[in-house]
């Protein structure tokens, strides 16, 4: 249940010292369940319906201060989300978002960012230190009109050069690509880019494919080595799709041929993919 939803109804609770039933939804029992097994919260009859009941207010106070030290009655705004979300709900990961993102970058041939008549010379800072970076925040974004690749895991990122991808650059997506990442990419200065996803061959890695792909549209391609099969033949792990086989369930449904062509070898050799191995030579 989100917090400022299950504030608001923790206020209903102590101020009126009751609430209708048909405010506890599926997440709002489970937030709320050692409350009802304690019985400090009980269900009743109340005319035609049913309603929840406050049978020790202190212990409920106790509870909601416990989840909200600001009060259930101050919304959370600051310019620093995690900050204040401790603040107000003793939990950073509660404001799902951080005040800006970095973004990691290496870059060959002369690439170059844009911005508003600005230049980051991303190639010329790997050259130098190994590495570019810029802290993604609110538009304008930088934009890029060349080939992206955008890299699941870190040994990959570090050593972009050895896995003969025919891209520009390599953006770090860090695991799971962050909804303000996947909107820079989507955004009016990338519009112009190409993008070639390089992840796992696995049911994690296709799904942050097709997210991407969903955001980006045809821009998008999947970077699919010549010799896959024997890859997944010889090094295929069983482990990552174990781990995921409500992924691979789901993803059995696209109609995307990139797409389906790793999920068939999933299917057939019954393993996934790590796309480290690509390193080797």
């Amino acid at each position: 249940m989100r917090r400022p939803a299950l504030a608001k109804l923790l206020g209903t609770l102590l101020t009126e010292g009751s609430a209708p039933l048909s405010l506890f939804s599926a997440s709002a029992r489970t937030a709320l369940s050692p409350q009802f097994a304690a019985g400090i919260l009980q269900e009743e009859r109340f005319g035609a319906g049913t309603r929840v009941a406050v049978r020790n207010k202190t212990v409920l106070e106790a509870f909601a201060a416990q989840l909200f030290p600001s009060g259930l009655n101050i919304s959370p705004d600051g310019d620093t989300p995690r900050a204040t979300a401790v603040g107000y709900y003793r939990d950073a990961k509660a404001a799902g978002t951080t005040v800006a993102e970095p973004v990691l970058v290496r870059a060959f041939n002369n690439m170059v960012f844009e911005r508003k008549g600005e230049t980051l010379p991303a190639s010329s800072l790997t050259g130098k230190y190994g590495v570019a970076a810029f802290l993604l925040k609110e538009p304008p974004h930088w934009g890029y009109s060349g080939t992206l690749a955008i890299v699941e895991n870190l040994e990959p990122f570090l050593c972009f050069e050895k896995m003969k991808v025919a891209a520009d650059a390599a953006v770090y997506a860090g695991g799971k690509m962050s909804g303000r990442m996947l909107a820079w990419f989507a955004s009016a200065e990338m519009s112009k880019c190409s993008f070639l996803h390089c992840g796992d061959y696995d049911p994690v890695g296709i799904d942050e494919y097709l997210r991407l792909k969903k955001a980006c549209g045809a821009s998008v391609k999947l970077h699919i080595p010549e010799n896959i099969e024997a890859l997944f033949e010889k090094y295929g792990k069983r482990e990552l799709l174990t781990d995921s086989e409500t992924v691979l369930r789901r993803l059995r449904a696209t109609k995307d041929p990139d797409a389906l062509r790793v999920i068939e070898l999933m299917n057939t050799c019954n393993t996934g993919l790590e796309q480290e191995i690509l390193l080797l030579k």
